[in-house]
């Protein structure tokens, strides 16, 4: 059962399978609902990659959720549910105020209010920001009513670490971080590649997209 692989790679009182449990988190923000198999409070990287792993083993797909205020449904599925908001709600400001450290599960508005003895505020401002999390935020490119397309969460972004399902972890404030992507992931990098020169070779497309980030 999936269940039980969970429990041999995640601690079982962090693995939630019981009925009651799973139609828990069966809702977001939005209309969808769905059910998912398992539900995993993750704690640290390594686990991360672990899940990864059991969900191709298992042919299962997994779903990554924050504060679950998504009116899209991205954050509902009928697969693994792995909940990234609990364990990973550190957050800390840097140089000055100009710059903040977070881990997915910071909330926004406690993030601002951090920043408030600094004059400063992070760019996006969506309308949830005081229930939304950062996870959300920069993996969703939350902007707002204020911060427009300039200030948005990709617009704002220094670096972040994030992990591929093949388990690669890369951190792009390393400054070899181009060259470990490109030898660790070539068939990625290079699709990537493929398209970014599809991108610049069509005029039209490029003139959309300046217009669009204006």
């Amino acid at each position: 059962m999936l269940g039980d692989a969970l429990t041999r790679v995640i601690d079982p009182s962090r693995v939630l399978t019981r009925p009651i449990d799973r139609i828990a988190f069966a809702s977001d923000a939005s209309v969808y609902r769905m059910v998912p198999q398992a539900v995993v409070l993750a704690r640290g990287m390594e686990e991360i990659r672990a899940l990864f792993r059991l969900s191709h083993e298992h042919c299962v797909p997994m779903t990554f959720r924050a504060a679950g205020t998504s009116l899209s449904g991205q954050a509902v599925t009928e697969g693994i549910l792995v909940e990234v908001a609990r364990h990973w709600r550190e957050a800390r400001v840097e140089s000055g105020g100009r710059q903040v450290r977070v881990q997915p599960g910071a909330i926004g508005g406690h993030v601002n209010r951090m920043l408030a003895p600094y004059h400063a505020r992070i760019g996006p401002d969506p309308a949830s920001i005081n229930a939304c999390m950062m996870g959300g935020i920069l993996a969703n490119n939350s902007s707002g009513m204020c911060c427009g397309v300039e200030q948005n969460a990709y617009h704002t972004l220094r670096s972040l670490t994030f992990v591929l399902p093949s388990g690669t972890v890369i951190d792009t404030a390393q400054f070899d971080a181009g060259e470990q992507f490109r030898s660790r992931e070539p068939a990625l990098a290079e699709g990537l590649l493929q398209i970014r020169a599809e991108v610049l070779s069509s005029p039209g497309l490029c003139e959309r997209i300046r217009m669009k980030y204006r």
